[in-house]
């Protein structure tokens, strides 16, 4: 859960800066928050497990190297604000009232289709807001 949490804080850190998305999928709205599918089907093997290992994948072709600092940056930055945090924590921060899942969930009364995607419009208004409230007055 914490690293689905983390990706999420990144896609969504990302995007009220850049108008292109960090990520090449959109978190869909499940039941503990933002999920992004393919990362739960490479670690969901693990359960509630701590992951104290680097995974091995097999990729059909080998995945791009990431070589924009601002990319790397950004991690380390969304890891400082937020790696602290337990996965639950993190997921209760998603479920607050007025983020992007919380307004979808709520939409749909608690009963979001299966892979409904958040959109990236959304998720930016809502990090574009909290970047401002972080700049000093």
């Amino acid at each position: 859960m914490k690293v689905q949490k983390l990706c999420y804080f990144a896609h969504g850190w990302w995007l009220a800066f850049d108008p292109e998305p960090f990520l090449t999928e959109r978190p869909q709205v499940w039941k503990f928050g933002p999920v992004f599918g393919s990362l739960y089907a490479a670690l969901s093997h693990h359960g509630s497990r701590a992951i104290t290992q680097p995974e091995k994948v097999q990729f059909n072709e080998p995945p791009p190297q990431i070589d924009n600092p601002a990319y790397l940056d950004l991690i380390d930055w969304v890891w400082n604000r937020y790696g602290q945090h337990s996965g639950l924590t993190l997921s209760d921060m998603t479920h607050a009232p007025g983020t992007p899942w919380r307004n979808v969930a709520e939409r749909c009364n608690f009963q979001v289709p299966k892979h409904y995607e958040l959109p990236d419009e959304d998720v930016k208004k809502f990090f574009e807001a909290e970047a401002k409230a972080l700049q000093p007055v």
